[in-house]
């Protein structure tokens, strides 16, 4: 699950050790002890393996003294860098080939129908979540006359326009699920959509009525609710709108959850 990441951080850890083994050449050699005497601290380099006096420094010598705090810190930091990147690369040489998610994966189906998975890969989660029963929206359901790319109705063709997105792009999704509130009420987004790297489920509201007055304010007493309920922008609420003079922006709305869908960040 973390593989991507860890790999990135052992790159990181890679070229910061690269980058001190070059400072630590141009730094001067031996470590720098420091002796407090009332309030005024006192400087002395360590030459020899075992000096723990030192020879004095002045602090007339500054230049000396942080280069040789700065080696101190650096050697410290290239031990402890070097550390967590053995470690990483352990940890990732321990989990080539199948993880324990795909175990179930590569039993084969009559092996998968006798028993239920412990684990489940990110796919096979994500198929189970879109092949799914789930609760629908039972206001008016024959006001649902346009049909999507993937055979579902809906109930607008700027819908349509949304599905199609999600499905090009290869993304799932629900429309109208029913999403129940902290306060018990219930309420049905247009789409509910998957994001597959990582699980995390996503509700999106097209507000296509943006010159209707009273649909703004239902709309505006929805979106508290949701806030209320932990359903909010800039984590797993996605909103988009149009009016008459102000039609629904495709390529922007592609643009947004191609980004959403298919970035490594949540």
């Amino acid at each position: 699950m973390f593989k991507k990441e860890l790999s990135k951080r052992k790159k990181l850890l890679g070229d910061m050790i690269q980058k001190i083994e070059r400072e630590l050449v141009r730094l001067p050699q031996g470590n720098i002890r420091i002796a407090m005497k009332g309030k005024t601290a006192q400087y002395f380099l360590c030459e020899e393996t075992g000096d723990t006096h030192g020879k004095y420094i002045s602090v007339k010598e500054q230049d000396l003294i942080k280069k040789l705090v700065l080696r101190n810190y650096y050697e410290k930091m290239l031990r402890a860098l070097k550390k967590e990147e053995k470690g990483i690369a352990s940890y990732l040489s321990s989990i080539e080939g199948k993880q324990s998610e795909d175990i179930y994966a590569s039993l084969g189906k009559p092996r998968q129908e006798l028993i239920s998975p412990l684990m489940l890969s990110k796919e096979m989660f994500a198929k189970r979540w879109a092949e799914a029963n789930y609760e629908k929206n039972p206001y008016k359901p024959d006001e649902a006359i346009y049909e999507t790319k993937r055979g579902d109705y809906v109930r607008s063709k700027s819908e349509v326009i949304i599905a199609d997105i999600y499905y090009e792009l290869g993304i799932p999704y629900r429309y109208e699920a029913a999403v129940r509130l902290k306060n018990g009420m219930v309420k049905y987004p247009d789409f509910t959509a998957l994001k597959v790297s990582t699980g995390k489920e996503y509700y999106h509201e097209h507000m296509g009525l943006m010159d209707d007055e009273s649909y703004r304010l239902g709309n505006m007493r929805k979106l508290e609710e949701y806030m209320k309920s932990g359903i909010y922008t800039g984590d797993n609420l996605i909103l988009t709108f149009e009016s008459e003079e102000n039609p629904i922006n495709i390529p922007a709305i592609r643009k947004m959850i191609k980004e959403i869908f298919t970035s490594d960040a949540d």
